[in-house]
């Protein structure tokens, strides 16, 4: 797809902190450099100003790094500034990352943080992953040659052909440290995306399937003074994004997301722990509901969908209240790209869930390491 260091956000030394500092993670080293400029002027447009800060790092293509902010002059309209250039670097590292974080929590203190973060992403899966699973070519079909213009989405982050990991993504960040991280970015509700995150931060926005392109831009004008609410409305945002998306007419009406708290990730962890010893036939794979449109393969499953089958009925309700505390909003379109071998949408619990298979067995080591596996896996 990221080292720690003392944070003092809540010390109160400092009563006149700007309430938020949003940070807007730029990773477009790669052929996103072209929604850059409509990211950012959506954002600038967006901007409530007030007692907040909205800083963009900035990495794209042929341009160096830099550092900006968007801020409200007395007149009331917003401008963009630069605030720092950096020498060119990999967006994509967590060395980045670290420093970046370090710059905003010295030039742009306040007394909460939060993050968006946009570029392309494979939730937990190593670098070329999504589409080798098992370094056998696997494509997404052809589109038809009826289709003119093949729909775009966003595929965590990405410089180049650099990918930075999830585990060193989240390395990089101090616990406690974001109030909130939305990614505009694809397939990052995983269970492994949020399970990994918990210490990082209280609540995570993000899709089961991909984005379609332009995201989040259409509604960064209206919505986004939401996220700087004292308690930032993330539902609400939520909301806006889904609404729009769901208004659209074919191909277009496509989107999955979700609003999920962290704090419940513990006991879903243990009761997944607790029951996770009811074997599912890769036989009954093409029976679970997913989220990807790759040919040949499928990485993301319904979570819900999966452990409902994993699961004795007497015990299934309590998954779904465990669901239920986890999930604080979920939406999906009835179908995703259907024209552009996309698939209908029958479950859509809100998280998703790699399962193994006996073919990919590289990933299937590469899972052992994470989070979620180890705090899952029954002892013997």
């Amino acid at each position: 797809m990221l080292f720690t260091w003392g944070c003092n956000k809540d010390s109160g030394n400092e009563p006149d902190l700007p309430n938020r500092t949003v940070l807007y993670y730029l990773g477009g080293d790669n052929n996103l450099a072209i929604e850059a400029d409509e990211k950012i002027e959506a954002l600038r447009r967006g901007f409530p100003g007030g007692k907040n800060r909205l800083v963009i790092y900035r990495d794209t293509d042929n341009e160096v790094p830099q550092l900006l902010e968007i801020y409200r002059e007395a007149s009331g309209e917003n401008h963009i500034r630069i605030m720092k250039t950096y020498s060119e670097q990999n967006s994509a590292n967590k060395q980045t990352v670290r420093l970046v974080l370090e710059d905003i929590e010295r030039l742009f203190p306040a007394k909460s943080y939060g993050l968006i973060l946009f570029s392309h992403a494979s939730g937990w899966l190593p670098k070329g992953a999504l589409t080798q699973p098992e370094s056998a070519q696997w494509y997404m079909g052809a589109v038809p040659l009826s289709i003119r213009t093949p729909i775009r989405t966003y595929t965590v982050v990405m410089d180049g052909t650099m990918e930075l990991g999830l585990s060193e993504f989240a390395s990089a960040i101090p616990d406690g440290f974001f109030d909130f991280i939305v990614f505009e970015a694809c397939f990052m509700a995983g269970i492994e995306v949020l399970y990994e995150l918990k210490d990082k931060t209280v609540y995570i926005l993000s899709s089961s399937a991909e984005i379609v392109s332009p995201g989040f831009t259409p509604v960064y004008p209206g919505s986004l003074p939401l996220l700087f609410e004292p308690q930032a409305d993330l539902v609400g945002f939520a909301k806006a994004f889904f609404d729009f998306w769901d208004g659209q007419i074919g191909d277009y009406r496509s989107a999955t997301i979700t609003v999920a708290k962290t704090t419940a990730l513990h006991a879903l962890a243990a009761w997944v722990k607790k029951h996770n010893n009811i074997n599912v036939s890769e036989d009954i794979l093409p029976e679970v509901q997913h989220f990807d449109r790759y040919r040949g393969h499928r990485l993301f499953f319904d979570f819900g969908d999966y452990y409902q089958r994993k699961t004795l009925a007497g015990t299934q309700n309590e998954l779904n209240v465990l669901l239920k505390n986890t999930v604080v909003f979920k939406a999906a379109t009835p179908g995703f790209i259907p024209n552009q071998f996309g698939f209908e949408i029958e479950h859509h619990s809100g998280i998703t869930t790699y399962i193994r298979q006996e073919r990919f067995k590289n990933l299937n080591e590469k899972y052992e390491e994470l989070a979620w596996n180890k705090a899952t896996q029954a002892e013997h």
